[in-house]
């Protein structure tokens, strides 16, 4: 028997062809990486609207409920999943007091990273505001509204801040593997005069805003009057801050040339997946 001391293992050298070797491949046989059937689909809806005039894209997190058991939307999908027949559930929005201080902590370390000063990415921009909106009825359709939005603290109406916001088509997706689901909306925000209709209600809006990579997340606590809504809201909601900016990207992609609108809408449903995935479970 050797009598000789084996060295530890970690002492042993492999020799080269033994040594593990990371090679970096291609995305594909093709050279390029496909993108997801769900991103694709909503790339898809969102450029039929994209290119109207002073159009709103955004989407809001929250839960199908079914309206048959009142409980989240059970269907049986093990991924996300485009949902068609909104006869069967409704969307609800609304998410707990706790869930929107747990969205506003993430959000607020993400401005507190990414001002310090060796920080080499995009800055998290912030701000915080506190307005009303005053709701009057349409003037040429009962079905809309006109919204006059003021600062609380002077009364004076904000910047663009009458408009006439008429829906234009929704898209709900059920995210059954994550905390919650969200609905992705295209309005258009047609500005108007000051209305001399009827008011009908008005809410107070306490919000927080973030801006990053082109997308607005907004935090808001919304309260209604006291006779007619008295309950308070917490929303979270991400919007293209600048649609004009997305649609000019996807006239480009229209004319064969190099454009950021498929990245740009990436960029958005990953933001929407990760605040889903970081939402605090049940």
């Amino acid at each position: 028997m050797d009598s000789k001391k084996r060295p530890a293992d970690e002492d042993i050298e492999l020799p080269p062809t033994k040594r593990h070797t990371v090679v970096v491949r291609e995305p594909s046989i093709f050279g390029i990486k496909p993108i997801d059937d769900i991103t694709k689909y909503i790339a898809d809806f969102i450029a039929q609207h994209v290119t109207l005039e002073n159009v709103e894209i955004e989407a809001k997190l929250g839960v199908f409920i079914d309206k048959r058991t009142n409980k989240r939307l059970q269907i049986g999908a093990h991924t996300e999943t485009v949902l068609d027949d909104f006869r069967q559930y409704r969307f609800e929005a609304n998410m707990p007091l706790e869930q929107h201080r747990h969205f506003n902590n993430i959000l607020n370390e993400t401005v507190n990273r990414t001002q310090a000063r060796d920080y080499k990415g995009e800055r998290v921009k912030y701000k915080h505001t506190i307005e009303t909106d005053r709701f009057f009825e349409s003037p040429t359709n009962h079905r809309n509204r006109y919204r006059v939005t003021t600062e609380q603290s002077t009364g004076k109406v904000v910047e663009n801040g009458i408009i006439e916001k008429i829906r234009v088509a929704d898209l709900n997706i059920h995210s059954p593997n994550q905390p919650l689901d969200f609905r992705i909306s295209i309005n258009l925000e047609q500005p108007r005069e000051k209305p001399s209709t009827n008011l009908i209600f008005e809410r107070n809006k306490d919000r927080i805003s973030y801006q990053h990579g082109g997308i607005q997340f907004d935090l808001t606590q919304v309260k209604g009057s006291a006779d007619r809504d008295p309950d308070v809201r917490h929303e979270l909601e991400l919007e293209f801050a600048d649609s004009r900016a997305l649609a000019a990207e996807k006239k480009k992609q229209d004319r064969k040339e190099s454009s950021h609108y498929p990245s740009m809408i990436e960029v958005f449903v990953n933001n929407i997946r990760l605040l889903s995935r970081s939402a605090l479970k049940k």
